[in-house]
């Protein structure tokens, strides 16, 4: 009998006394997530069937950056001064807001609001070479709910949900719970995808014969589902802060004083060989992910040409990156204890490097395509491309969630004190940032330069670009592996 018990508080270990906070913390997190999963993919659906996937890199580079610096320093500023509970309310009710005011006011006269097309097409044909922020400014309805879309990550998952998790659970707690959270944050990207993947046909039964409401349908459906989730996640964080020990705790978001600056990041990279290789597979990630997912979308949306359809297909690769996730989880750590470090470090970039090539190779050369689709037997060649793409997107995302996220911690471990908090903060400043939004950059320098260019007609150069920056990741992880293991087995 103690055998069972053992085992179960194993699987199992949270406490009775704590089923409560631990219950209502998960419900906040699977409805944030949920959140975060169907805006995500309602952004991109919305962008790329109704203006098109090239102006991503604009908006992700010109918009949402600066928009999230702004957002920053005012939640810096706002925490200092107001009560932490309100402004997590706060915060969430603004998201919310904006979300059904996009949804029932500005989407559905979004013809009347937007610059007619006539307007917009004599302003690209005159200024050609602005062509893509002319277009973010005549579609601002859209741009801007794909900028308060990228940000809901950021400020709601990291900033608020996080801050007060960690907060109100002790170092003990935090050991039990978190794997929990992990496992079940995974299963919400599961069912997030699966109701993304009926999307059509939920939009297409209210819409009824009217196909020109199609779109309209989609977007009020998601945006509906998104209210419920928000109040529920409101009320998990009320029943927390009301009904449970939680209740007796001061919750703080008070910012302190940055411990370390902009230019004392770039010093803590640039005088450590050791942080500097981190911040190389950091920056080479992100760039990756970036360069591969854009001519994807492209893809996507020539097949995929409405924002039901679109969101559909989103939804698809999501389930299938949650539940190759899920099985990932339950042995990333045996990889680790097995065969060290440098195996499971190095299983990103690789299954990346891979699948990526195979996706361009596939987008590039008639040959290559056309024996993929032989082999497989695919009807229609432009299939063949996107299923390439959905397999490296779906095998690069989930090994990064499980493989990458774990041995980039545990690569801090061995590190001095200031090292472990310093380096690890400059990488966060400065590294994270870089990777997309210099890839995002040279993407929209290209289409600045060339109006005409699209992601079909520059992949060859994105593919060589890739292939550089896998190389240069693949390097950095093996030299920071060697590095790492001078660390670890360094007598004491």
């Amino acid at each position: 009998m103690s055998s069972i018990k053992k085992f179960w508080a194993y699987m199992w270990p949270v406490r009775r006394e704590e089923m409560p906070v631990f219950l209502s913390i998960t419900g906040m997190m699977f409805c944030i997530l949920f959140i975060q999963n169907l805006i995500r993919a309602l952004k991109d659906s919305i962008i790329n069937a109704l203006i098109g996937t090239e102006i991503i890199s604009f908006l992700k580079f010109w918009g949402v950056m600066p928009t999230a610096f702004f957002v920053a320093f005012c939640y810096m500023k706002a925490v200092n001064i107001f009560d932490s509970r309100k402004i997590f309310y706060t915060i969430l009710a603004s998201f919310l807001s904006f979300f059904i005011f996009f949804a029932f006011v500005i989407f559905p006269n979004h013809e009347a609001l937007h610059l007619n097309a006539d307007q917009m097409h004599s302003l690209i044909a005159a200024h050609p070479h602005w062509k893509w922020f002319i277009l973010i400014g005549a579609k601002w309805g859209f741009s801007l709910f794909y900028i308060i879309s990228e940000l809901w990550p950021s400020v709601v998952v990291s900033l608020l949900f996080w801050q007060f998790v960690n907060q109100i659970t002790s170092v003990e707690q935090s050991s039990r719970f978190y794997p929990l959270f992990g496992l079940f944050g995974q299963t919400g990207l599961v069912l997030s995808g699966a109701f993304l993947s009926k999307l059509p046909d939920v939009s297409r039964l209210l819409a009824g014969p009217n196909a020109i409401c199609l779109n309209e349908m989609a977007v009020k459906v998601v945006i509906s589902f998104v209210v419920v989730l928000v109040l529920l996640g409101m009320s998990c964080f009320w029943f927390l802060n009301n009904k449970t020990s939680v209740k007796e705790k001061e919750i703080e978001f008070k910012v302190k004083k940055q411990k370390i600056t902009l230019k004392e990041s770039v010093s803590m990279i640039l005088s450590s060989r050791y942080i500097r290789l981190i911040a190389i597979i950091m920056i080479c990630y992100g760039a990756a992910i970036n360069i591969a997912e854009s001519p994807l979308k492209a893809e996507a949306a020539k097949h995929y040409n409405n924002v039901a359809d679109f969101a559909s297909f989103a939804g698809r690769y999501l389930s299938y990156t949650g539940i190759l996730t899920l099985i990932l989880v339950l042995i990333n750590s045996s990889v680790v204890r097995k065969f060290g470090w440098f195996c499971a470090a190095v299983i990103t970039p690789i299954v990346l490097t891979s699948t990526g090539m195979l996706f361009f190779a596939a987008m590039n050369f008639p040959d290559v395509k056309m024996g993929l689709v032989n082999l497989f037997l695919v009807q229609d060649p432009l299939m063949i491309v996107i299923y390439c793409g959905i397999l490296q997107t779906t095998l690069s995302k989930s090994t990064k969630y499980t493989f990458f996220d774990i041995t980039k911690e545990m690569a801090y471990v061995p590190l001095s004190d200031e090292l472990k908090t310093k380096g690890k903060a400059a990488v966060e400043l400065i590294a994270t940032k870089i990777g997309k939004s210099a890839s995002s950059l040279m993407q929209s320098i290209v289409f600045i330069a060339i109006p005409s260019a699209s992601y079909s007609s520059i992949s060859m150069y994105l593919m060589y670009v890739f292939g550089i920056v896998c190389i240069v990741w693949l390097w950095a992880v093996r030299e920071l592996s060697v590095s790492y293991k001078e660390i670890t087995t360094k007598p004491t």
